[in-house]
């Protein structure tokens, strides 16, 4: 079986169309027209649950499906390391990144 972590750099690699930047730490990965995967980066001592990002993920979710839609799978995804220079010295800063995949469901049929 797959970790979260394999199949995010799987999904990252092939190089799928990505909505929005990494500048603003949130970002929509298209698999297909009807599944996704939605990363947004958070602090470790607030946790992936309080950040504002985790309702803004599930409204691009909500946006992208226009239907009811399934959580797969939920987890931490590869963040990013750089270095930070400063007056006192450099300082190595770990960002840390959570992912949630999805898969809309088919609208039910109206009556």
């Amino acid at each position: 079986m797959t970790s979260f972590r394999d199949w995010s750099r799987t999904t990252l690699a092939a190089g799928l169309l990505v909505w929005g930047g990494c500048g603003d730490g949130l970002q929509l990965i298209r698999e297909g027209n009807r599944a996704g995967v939605v990363r947004y980066m958070y602090k470790g001592k607030d946790g992936h649950v309080v950040t504002p990002l985790r309702a803004e993920s599930f409204e691009k979710i909500d946006d992208f499906c226009k239907s009811p839609y399934q959580v797969i799978k939920e987890g931490e995804t590869r963040g990013r390391r750089r270095v930070v220079e400063g007056m006192g010295g450099s300082e190595v800063l770990v960002e840390k990144w959570w992912g949630i995949r999805f898969k809309c469901k088919e609208k039910p049929l109206e009556k």
